[in-house]
């Protein structure tokens, strides 16, 4: 995986900004927008395409997403076209962009300056500032409207990105001119298009470079020149001719299989079965996408099991190399962080605060390992800080230097599933089934049967997220789940009161929430329930003063409760997100990190289940898959 340089630009007179690699600016003089609605939206049949696009997605990839311009000039045209015709087949923009220099958030803010005689632009410049990612390479997805737009910003190489996307209705060939940017117009960049194109892509480029047109034709795609915008006499569109025997190695068939997919979503149903945070963000992924959701639960009320913590920490666990783990942790935190903002804007009722974390460098090898990461991610990330700038932002006395997540926090998951769940039980398309052990599923011609003690279901789809009983199913017995009893203490200590942000050791502690710090948590792979233990207690306690030098802040805490569930792994610590059989998906095997990964993973397979664009790259979706735990071929 590539690392990322952010591109370096000045501003002319009339507030352009220029590239100083490229020697070009981003867009014309001649009017940006105007340029950007002609060249890619017109080019392409835009908006027109929308009225009569028969899939429920529309699905636009851009290379170069630059200052945003194209995407927010299609994102406004969306929205005029979703309220005059509100019922209208075509209900989620997808917009994927490729951009391998992204300019910095305050470059972008000052770029998008030069929009600011289009009022009707800035509460979309806005929203679009305010989600805009770290310099973080991978796959950023944004959610605006409700979900009803959808951003993947790329971050990365076009070379290596493009083989990670799905089918495209719309290309918009952007970037830097060729003589500007030879790297990136090369022969694999037309055959990469070719390959997630169907025979209704459309192509659109500003540019009529006989190297481009030529690249296109041999590619496959049929290519004609047009009147240019502005100065420019011409431009290329192209499109992909009819699937033949003797293209179809390059060009994916029409969008029919993508249309029957979505346009049956209604009528499709997908059975949960699970009860904790998993198995809620799943839901409401899927409920979004107008799919009917029936979840079964085997307890009387939701997040009885591993979901019931009061605060659970969230933050990626980062390594000393950059690592595919470490990757997907960073795409998932930062994806988990405007899952739980947008569900609370949207008037979820639970406790979330983003307050920070430190992770203190308590023996020489993490200090040592610490090091490292800093200088691998952005610091707006995670940054060094001593023992001195780690008391200060904690609010407490600290003895050791340590590491600072600025955007980590906490989250009472046990509230937002209670939450979730009451919303979904206001939408038409959901049931919920408590106090009903699944005993058996079984796959029939063409859908599955659930057995229950005294019921039987039929799905056509089961997402099994049934935490750390995952593996106790014939369809999943295979999978190496690893179970680990854990306990965390609640704590009251009024010395403690001062701590501002989340603390992190070989445990962690929380700041107080109703009075009471949550300290854990024990990992004890022997037990076979989930009982209470005062020990447990003590552990915890020993393992705070042990760690941290046995703090003054610490002396006289007094245990008031603690919660105890089983958490699932798998032996390569990454969780599992896949198809195990058709239309059988399992999710699960977080360990310690369900919280962050719940919501991209989710989101995953609501993707796959609606053959929509999936958020991560086909090694990621192999990692996360049952196949990693097969044999190799020697």
């Amino acid at each position: 995986m590539s690392q990322l340089t952010h591109a370096k630009v000045h501003f002319t007179a009339q507030g352009i900004p220029y590239a100083e690699a490229f020697a070009d600016v981003y867009f014309s003089d001649a009017g940006g927008l105007a340029e950007t609605d002609y060249v890619f939206l017109q080019q392409n049949g835009l908006p027109q395409r929308w009225h009569t696009h028969t899939a429920d997605t529309f699905h636009i990839v851009e290379t170069g997403f630059g200052t945003g311009a194209n995407f927010l000039v299609t994102w406004q045209r969306f929205c005029q076209f979703k309220q005059q015709h509100p019922d209208a087949q075509c209900q989620r923009l997808y917009f994927s962009s490729i951009e391998k220099y992204p300019l910095t958030l305050a470059d972008l803010q000052q770029a998008l300056q030069v929009h600011a005689d289009q009022p009707e632009l800035q509460p979309l410049i806005q929203q679009l500032l305010q989600q805009y990612p770290l310099g973080v390479s991978g796959c950023h997805r944004l959610v605006f409207d409700h979900g009803r737009v959808i951003v993947d910003l790329w971050l990365g190489d076009v070379s290596e990105v493009l083989p990670n996307l799905t089918p495209a209705d719309a290309i918009y060939l952007d970037g830097f001119a060729p003589s500007k940017n030879p790297e990136m117009w090369q022969p694999k960049l037309f055959t990469d298009l070719a390959k997630i194109s169907h025979a209704n892509t459309s192509i659109a480029t500003f540019t009529a470079a006989g190297m481009v047109k030529r690249g296109l034709q041999q590619a496959g795609f049929s290519v004609k020149k047009v009147q240019g915008f502005g100065r420019k006499r011409e431009m290329l569109t192209a499109t992909a001719p009819s699937v033949t025997s003797d293209n179809n190695n390059c060009f994916n068939t029409p969008s029919v299989e993508t249309a029957h997919a979505t346009k049956a979503n209604a009528h499709k149903e997908v059975t949960i079965i699970g009860g904790g945070i998993a198995s809620l963000c799943t839901a409401l992924a899927l409920q979004q996408r107008n799919i009917n959701v029936h979840l079964i639960c085997a307890d009387n009320d939701v997040a009885m099991q591993a979901s019931q913590n009061r605060q659970g920490a969230i933050y990626p666990s980062l390594h000393a190399q950059v690592t595919e783990n470490s990757q997907l942790q960073v795409q998932a935190f930062l994806y988990a962080r405007q899952f739980y903002q947008r569900w609370q804007q949207r008037g979820l009722d639970f406790k979330l605060d983003f307050c920070g974390m430190i992770h203190l460098g308590t023996t020489p090898q993490l200090q040592y390992r610490q090091s490292k990461i800093v200088t691998l991610w952005p610091e707006q990330l995670v940054s060094a800080v001593d023992a001195q700038q780690a008391t200060a932002i904690a609010g407490l006395a600290l003895q050791h230097s340590g590491i600072y997540y600025p955007l980590a926090g906490w989250l009472n998951p046990k509230q937002f599933c209670q939450a979730a769940l009451a919303y979904l039980q206001q939408q038409s398309n959901f049931r919920f089934s408590n106090n009903t052990q699944v005993l058996n599923m079984q796959r029939q011609t063409d859908n599955w049967l659930i057995s229950a003690a005294s019921k039987t279901f039929t799905s056509d789809y089961i997402v099994l997220a049934a935490g750390s009983q995952l593996a106790k199913f014939a369809t999943t017995h295979a999978l190496p789940i690893i179970t680990t009893r854990g306990q965390v203490s609640h704590v009251s200590q009024p010395k403690m009161a001062g701590l501002k942000t989340v603390l992190c050791h070989k445990g962690y502690i929380t700041p107080a929430w109703q009075g009471l710090h949550s300290i854990g948590a024990t990992f004890d792979r022997q037990s076979t329930t989930a009982f209470i233990s005062s020990n447990d207690d003590a552990e915890n306690m020993q393992q705070v003063a042990e760690q941290l030098d046995s703090p003054e802040w610490l002396s006289g805490a007094k245990v008031h409760s603690a919660c105890a569930a089983f958490r699932a792994g798998l032996p390569d610590q990454s969780p599992i997100a896949a198809e195990i059989e058709p239309a059988f998906f399992a999710l699960g095997g977080f360990g310690a990190r369900g919280i962050m990964y719940a919501p991209m993973l989710a989101e995953l397979i609501a993707c796959q289940i609606c053959t929509e664009p999936l958020p991560l790259t086909q090694l990621q979706r192999h990692n996360l898959s049952a196949a990693r735990f097969k044999p190799k071929n020697k």
